[in-house]
């Protein structure tokens, strides 16, 4: 039997036991609700949970798993979704408080539960211009970050070990940054984003929230690869990241100079980069200096043109025919946002050229750990120029600031090389360490 005692076990841990037999889907689950009844009422990280179905889909699971199947490298792990993921049977509240409950799971959501994992609820996201109810686990005071703040607080409180959410300027990697916990934004189109409520058609992200590195690269195994009903999904085969996990390297890393971050940041923040950046290099691996393309500066004023295809589709949900942001966003020509397209390509062929003989980038996902109080969620400058180019990124535990709070490291890779970015994600996290569970704990 798996004890409250064990809070720290991570996905591929479970998965590993279950495998074993020294534990059964039931037990995981059991430990799941345990830990949610215990702190659930402080962090506040489900808007909706169906637990007499996950537990009828535990018993099924763990019935086959004592006959020596399994449905896939998941089977019996429990997982959350953001709440902008259709789930059967739950309602998307993106779509409004009176929609219909979702008839068919998203794309992503069914993929780990056809190999096996157990679907527990849904995490809480900002509605209707509302902060969410969410708060981080290292301290209560503190926002857990946005858009996927749910699923963030819920794995870093050891809920669940892993968590499905969505980006499209900063909403994984910020909360899994704040929370202590690592997550990935793999290349645009990766993942599939069919049955995910789209933030922007251009700029979605399906992200992996997880405990561990190897979490991030288990899931996004199970879900990454071409989706016929996602027709941005890219045509690559699925892959076994895990595997970039057995062959870990010193990795060879560009350092980003602090003249070059959008905003100042906080000087724990600096410090904590810097840190990582000598530990790094103490332990085999490459860093220096990398100096970016002047062009990824027009970033920001380009992805305020590529705001208006956003603006239509929350204009288009509120569906009551009043003037809006809506008609901004008519305001902005087709020329002009046909180019902003075109300015994408090619400032991220600029990026990849200055990452010549590099690995990853490495900078500050955050300007500093998360700021105090609930009706802010945190700055996503840091991440929103990632976001903006389509290519992979994902964040590390870079320790923690003088106050107690995490502080999160950013990789970047080239376009589609997810599986390398894990690698050296995964490297840089055997030198620096995982954070435990928060005190809450």
């Amino acid at each position: 039997m798996v004890s409250d005692l064990d809070l720290d076990l991570t996905a591929t841990e479970m998965a590993d036991l279950v495998r074993r037999k020294d534990a059964s889907p039931a037990e995981l689950l059991e430990r799941t609700v345990a830990r949610m009844k215990a702190h659930d009422p402080v962090v506040c990280a489900w808007s909706e949970v169906d637990l007499d179905h996950a537990r009828a889909v535990a018993r099924s699971l763990t019935d086959e798993a004592a006959h020596g199947r399994f449905r896939g490298p998941v089977h019996g792990v429990p997982f959350a979704a953001k709440d902008q993921f259709h789930v059967r049977g739950m309602v998307t509240r993106m779509r409004g408080a009176d929609s219909a409950p979702a008839d068919v799971d998203a794309t992503a959501v069914a993929r780990l539960r056809a190999s096996g994992a157990v679907l527990v609820g849904k995490t809480t996201m900002p509605l209707g211009g509302r902060p969410p109810p969410t708060r981080n686990p290292w301290h209560p005071d503190h926002t857990p970050g946005g858009t996927s703040s749910g699923s963030g607080a819920a794995v870093a409180a050891r809920m669940v070990p892993v968590a499905l959410a969505e980006q499209t300027a900063g909403s994984a990697l910020r909360p899994a940054a704040y929370c202590g916990v690592a997550a990935i934004k793999p290349t645009y189109g990766r993942i599939s984003r069919a049955g995910l409520e789209p933030m922007t058609w251009s700029r979605d992200h399906v992200g992996i929230i997880g405990l561990s590195v190897a979490d991030l690269a288990l899931v996004l195994g199970v879900i990454a690869g071409p989706d016929p009903d996602d027709p941005t999904s890219l045509p690559d085969p699925p892959a076994r990241y895990l595997d970039a996990m057995h062959q870990p390297r010193p990795a060879r890393i560009g350092l980003i100079g602090t003249r070059q971050l959008p905003a100042e940041a906080e000087p724990a923040m600096l410090d904590c980069t810097a840190s990582a950046a000598e530990r790094l290099a103490a332990a085999g691996g490459e860093v220096r200096p990398v100096w970016l393309p002047d062009e990824l500066a027009a970033a920001g004023s380009i992805v305020n043109l590529l705001r208006a295809e956003g603006a239509a589709l929350q204009e288009r949900r509120r569906g009551d025919g009043a003037p809006g942001s809506y008609w901004a966003g008519e305001l902005v020509p087709a020329p002009f946002y046909v180019q902003a397209r075109r300015a994408r390509v090619w400032i991220s062929e600029l990026v990849e050229e200055a990452m010549a003989g590099l690995d990853v980038l490495l900078m500050p996902a955050a300007p500093g750990a998360a700021p105090r109080g609930l009706e802010r969620t945190g700055s996503a400058q840091y991440l929103s120029p990632w976001s903006f180019l389509g290519l992979p990124t994902a964040t590390v535990s870079g320790g923690l600031a003088p106050e107690g709070l995490p502080l999160g490291l950013q990789l970047i890779a080239r376009r589609r090389d997810d599986a390398g970015l894990l690698r050296a994600a995964a490297w840089v996290e055997s030198v620096l360490g995982r954070l435990g569970p928060p005190p809450m704990s």
